[in-house]
């Protein structure tokens, strides 16, 4: 068994869509408006809308953050910084800046639009 796709459910799929691309992924498949898959580098990930989940669930899902993190791996310091620094730039909000970790590594968080925190880091 392998993990093969994040599912993130969102309250704005279209803008969810713009963040993840200016993150550095690529629309892989659309086949609805609620369902939009994303790629990059292999790593997949699927936005879900509230109202597709809810028909699966049962329930409204809650799409506030703070639940899960994802952790990109940058080829170096430098792109930590300049993709920190691009996303800040293209108006998404920083959970924290760029800093030297103590474990070693150059490491930076940033939210996406639903508040789910994704790190960005590269060992020194």
């Amino acid at each position: 068994m392998k993990l093969d796709m994040i599912g993130i459910i969102t309250k704005d799929i279209k803008k969810a869509v713009e963040f993840y691309e200016t993150l550095g992924f690529k629309m892989i498949d659309s086949p609805s408006e609620d369902y939009i898959e994303l790629d990059n580098n292999g790593v997949r990930i699927s936005l879900n809308t509230a109202k597709m989940v809810t028909s699966i669930y049962g329930y409204e899902p809650v799409t506030v953050g703070d639940k899960i993190e994802l952790a990109f791996l940058c080829d170096s310091t430098i792109e930590v910084d300049a993709l920190y620094n691009k996303m800040v730039t293209a108006g998404y909000e920083s959970f924290k800046a760029p800093w030297d970790a103590f474990w070693g590594q150059r490491y930076a968080i940033i939210k996406d639009i639903d508040g789910n925190l994704l790190s960005l880091f590269a060992n020194q």
